[in-house]
């Protein structure tokens, strides 16, 4: 039996925004494709599952049909979501706190006593238990967040690498008596603010009242800092700011203090297990992550993040094989072998029982605190991030001088909320983001089509599951218009193609493997705008038949201007080199959003209409 919701949902949800009228059925029926395999959607918070984690899925269920969509990596996301009635089976996001999903919590199945929810320890899952004893979200493997140090500097200067707090500022003056930065951190970075804060006092934080107001903040019947847990974590962040000498110069004006870091020019420098592998100081030293700092070893930390939460919805659960399935899928996606997907890089570390994943040599040191869960979950509300970043770059500045006026003013900012009421734009027409093999994804087709008109160029070619969603009819605010599409990891890049080219990047495209812009099965083909596709599903994949524009034959010879949207970083360069062809800028083209905002916003105007870009035999 699921459990009654908090009053407090029930007063927010009655308040909530309705955007529209042209949502899906309220009860979802389950679809089967015409080979009779079960349809189930699956929200990926970021282009990085698309490299491989998709691909295991597929495989590891065969007789599923796997929707992926790309969606907007926030829990807000799925309330607009649940608005129209459209959640999608699974849901995955990064960016995530307890408080922030409580509106979505009695549209989500209730894990707390299933087999998968056991895996985890005790420790960590209280972080995901409302105070009703409901669980929804369950975390995969966790990013490292920490200080990282130059060891060789530390080394050539003969200055001991610090063990608690008292060593780190010791430190940090040995270091600046010889010209070297001690600490330098990105205070540009939300996160970064956000993570230093809860970083240099999770002791304070893993205390009996930290631990009683994290609870309390997260299950929403609080919105105010706890003045005995927080008020020793400004005191802490003042003090090393006095004495480290942090300021507004040097820690977030145009980002430099990771090039000050990696040019040897700064001995620490906050960051990731990520960092580890990529920040090697001047090419040869040699780095690593120690824990955050307590007022003594016994109170050193390691910050962590998962990679991403996971959730159901409940639509379809009361059925017990769709149930089991639903179950299935998120178990593969946690297990060892799932997890292993995700921490390719080596540098995570899991929050089960029985997931153990290899570290990478530089990041041994992590394993004691592994083995004794000295790993802490940061707190990382919508509110957190924002109210964090402002409070910090208010000290630094010299705006904030006392820890008391840096506490009352966290707390006065918390007490304003973000909300956003107001229609900016109507959509007429509802368009579906279901793929057909005759029509492709009509939503999809629908703003690439916009996106080609408002950028006037040619053609466009761009991954379906960037927008993840049905285009719903109604009214929509600002906030929701950014829900069409998703600019994190991918963004339009203009360019000339000639026809022997343009048939280049499509065949290229539909041979490639293991890339954030690989094809895994429908959901994740591509979308032509100013011109159609002939394509062959195989066994292995896809093969091109041939390429028309407005229904005749491509011209091989002529040239076109064209726009590309997928994964700038990964997918982007491949393709270029294979093709051999030269991107303008990416600031030379508005983001998808951006064109979608000016055309539906700015221009009052409606989308362009989908077109039958695609044809699969």
């Amino acid at each position: 039996m699921k459990k009654v919701v908090s009053s407090l949902f029930v007063l927010v949800m009655g308040a909530s925004l309705l955007v529209g009228c042209g949502s899906k059925e309220a009860e979802k029926t389950v679809e089967k494709t015409a080979e009779g395999k079960e349809e189930v959607v699956v929200a990926l918070w970021g282009n990085q599952m698309l490299d491989g984690y998709t691909q295991y899925l597929c495989e590891k269920f065969p007789d599923v049909d796997f929707k992926f969509e790309l969606s907007a990596n926030s829990t807000d996301y799925y309330r607009f979501r649940q608005d129209h009635e459209d959640m999608p089976d699974i849901l995955t996001v990064r960016r995530f706190s307890l408080k922030d999903a409580v509106l979505l919590k009695d549209y989500l199945y209730d894990l707390g006593d299933t087999e998968l929810a056991a895996t985890y320890y005790g420790t960590y899952l209280d972080n995901y238990t409302y105070d009703d004893g409901t669980v929804n979200w369950l975390p995969a493997c966790a990013e490292v967040d920490s200080f990282i140090i130059n060891e060789t500097l530390f080394e050539e200067y003969q200055v001991p690498v610090p063990t608690n707090y008292d060593s780190f500022i010791a430190a940090c003056q040995a270091f600046e008596e010889v010209g070297i930065k001690g600490y330098v951190s990105d205070f540009a970075s939300d996160f970064t603010c956000m993570e230093v804060l809860q970083g240099m006092s999770i002791a304070n934080l893993l205390s009996m009242e930290g631990r009683e107001w994290r609870q309390q903040y997260e299950s929403g019947s609080t919105n105010q800092l706890s003045e005995e847990v927080w008020m020793p974590v400004f005191e802490k962040f003042f003090d090393m700011k006095d004495k480290v000498g942090l300021s507004e110069e040097v820690e977030y004006v145009n980002r430099i203090p990771k090039e000050i870091f990696t040019e040897g020019k700064a001995a620490m420098y906050r960051g990731t297990g990520a960092d580890v592998i990529t920040f090697q100081g001047r090419g040869e030293d040699k780095v690593s992550l120690i824990p955050y700092l307590g007022d003594t070893e016994r109170e050193n930390w390691y910050l962590t993040y998962p990679t991403f939460q996971v959730a159901a919805s409940n639509n379809g659960m009361d059925d017990p094989e769709r149930e089991k399935l639903i179950l299935d899928i998120m178990t593969a996606m946690l297990n060892q072998e799932g997890q292993e997907k995700i921490s390719y890089g080596k540098n995570m570390i899991p929050y089960n029982k029985n997931v153990t994943l290899e570290l990478l040599p530089e990041l041994e040191n992590l394993k004691p605190y592994i083995e004794d869960n000295k790993i802490y979950i940061r707190l990382a509300s919508n509110d957190m991030f924002r109210v964090s970043q402002s409070v910090v770059q208010q000290i630094l500045k010299g705006e904030l001088q006392t820890p008391k006026e840096a506490f009352d003013a966290f707390n006065e900012e918390l007490e304003t909320e973000e909300t956003e009421t107001q229609a900016a734009a109507h959509v007429d027409t509802f368009y579906s983001n279901d793929f057909t093999a005759e029509r492709g994804n009509q939503a999809a087709s629908a703003i690439c089509n916009t996106m080609r008109a408002e950028t006037g160029v040619d053609v466009l070619f761009a991954q379906s599951c960037y927008i993840a969603s049905d285009i719903y009819e109604g009214d929509y605010t600002e906030k929701d218009l950014e829900y069409l599409s998703k600019n994190d990891g991918g963004w339009p890049v203009k360019t000339e193609l000639t026809g022997d080219q343009l048939y280049q990047l499509v065949e290229e495209t539909l041979a490639l493997k293991n890339n954030r812009g690989a094809i895994t099965n429908d959901s994740t083909l591509y979308v032509s705008s100013g011109f159609e596709m002939d394509i062959t599903r195989t066994e292995n994949g896809y093969t091109l038949n041939k390429l028309t524009k407005d229904g005749k034959d491509l011209d091989r010879n002529a040239t076109y201007s064209a726009v590309i949207y997928s994964d700038r970083d990964w997918y982007i360069p491949v393709v270029q080199e294979l093709v051999g062809f030269e991107v303008m800028p990416i600031e030379t083209v508005p983001t998808a959003i951006e064109l979608l905002k000016k055309r539906l916003i700015e221009k009052k105007g409606q989308l362009e209409e989908p077109t039958d870009y695609i044809t699969i035999r």
